[in-house]
């Protein structure tokens, strides 16, 4: 029975003028030692007709191909892949992207002497120009949790979960599924991720071509939808820390309350003032914690104590509260949002 160490993982929705050039960097690969998940997700287009055309003139080591029985989206089609991946390894790869020929031997090769949870490398942006990408680090291996969690705080590597290469049994044991139904998945499952894993190597190479697409649902989506959305995002990792019973730290609350403060001054910034009133209650009633109860802590310094005081303020108040602090800080600067800080 073929036993791969890595499994790619591949969702396969309505890509029809992608898949074979996905495919292509797939078959290309120089370490040869891996399997191929495809999941057809029941797209509207031909995408599974080119792919299984492209399979009977190119013979990979083993293809697995699964179905559902309705579209469930990407997260579940990413859930499926995962269950029945046979790699000690898995490998998330988007069927709109592409990977260099030489990916998977980068990745494997810091493998030789230590086991990690987490293999990462870097990426590049097709389709948009002179656009970095989201990893800061320097190649080196981070071990142990508060070190990996620290860097994600910081924003050192990227939320999504393409372009890692993750231990199978790591991410079952931890019950690192995809949250279904929810866009931004990779928001909370990188979340989750930064929160469970002890090893890390980060690989300070471009293995990965993410393409950018107008067309994509991230990029064709509204400023309103992507708070709605990212609301959402936020309840599941506030549930996640309550129910994972963590010890909240200061990483933990900056992830939270330095993500959702990010978006509301966002939208000042933007003067989008209507969606601001309109979603800062949505935003005040994902408040957790009293900011004084982590300030007592030592979690929170003075600065960011005044930033998050709205929360201990009346709904009402505690908006204009918001804006005022945005005010003061950004005036400094010289950024200050136009009109009255009322």
């Amino acid at each position: 029975m073929y036993k791969p160490f890595i499994s790619i993982i591949i969702p396969i929705y309505n890509v029809r003028q992608y898949i074979a050039k996905c495919l292509d960097s797939v078959f290309r690969q120089t370490y040869k030692n891996f399997e191929v998940i495809l999941v057809d997700d029941c797209g509207t287009d031909d995408s599974m007709g080119i792919v299984l055309e492209y399979l009977e003139k190119n013979v990979f080591s083993y293809v697995n191909i699964l179905s559902h029985e309705r579209n469930r989206g990407l997260s579940a089609a990413r859930n499926t892949g995962l269950v029945n991946a046979k790699g000690e390894y898995v490998y998330f790869l988007d069927s709109d992207d592409s990977i260099s020929d030489d990916c998977l031997s980068v990745l494997v090769e810091t493998l030789k002497e230590k086991v990690y949870d987490v293999i990462l490398a870097d990426y590049k942006f097709v389709g948009v120009d002179s656009v970095s990408s989201d990893l800061k680090l320097p190649e080196c291996e981070l071990i142990g949790n508060a070190s990996i969690l620290d860097a994600y705080t910081n924003g050192l590597w990227y939320v999504m979960a393409w372009n890692k290469l993750c231990r199978r049994e790591f991410l079952i044991n931890n019950n690192l599924f995809f949250e279904e139904g929810y866009l931004h998945e990779d928001v909370i499952w990188s979340f989750k991720l930064a929160c469970k894993a002890d090893s890390m190597y980060v690989v300070n190479k471009k293995t990965y071509n993410y393409l950018v697409r107008s067309s994509s649902i991230m990029t064709s989506m509204s400023i309103e939808k992507d708070i709605t959305v990212y609301l959402k995002a936020f309840e599941r990792i506030i549930d996640f820390v309550k129910k994972d019973d963590r010890t909240l730290g200061k990483n933990e609350y900056t992830i939270i309350e330095g993500k959702k403060c990010g978006i509301m001054y966002s939208l000042l910034q933007k003067k989008e003032i209507g969606l601001y009133n309109k979603y800062y209650k949505d935003f005040y009633s994902l408040s957790y914690i009293s900011p004084f109860k982590v300030f007592r802590k030592g979690i929170l310094s003075f600065p960011y104590l005044l930033r998050d005081l709205h929360y201990c303020m009346p709904v009402a108040i505690g908006r204009l509260y918001k804006r005022f602090f945005y005010n003061v800080l950004y005036g400094w600067r010289g950024k200050k949002i136009e009109g009255s800080v009322w």
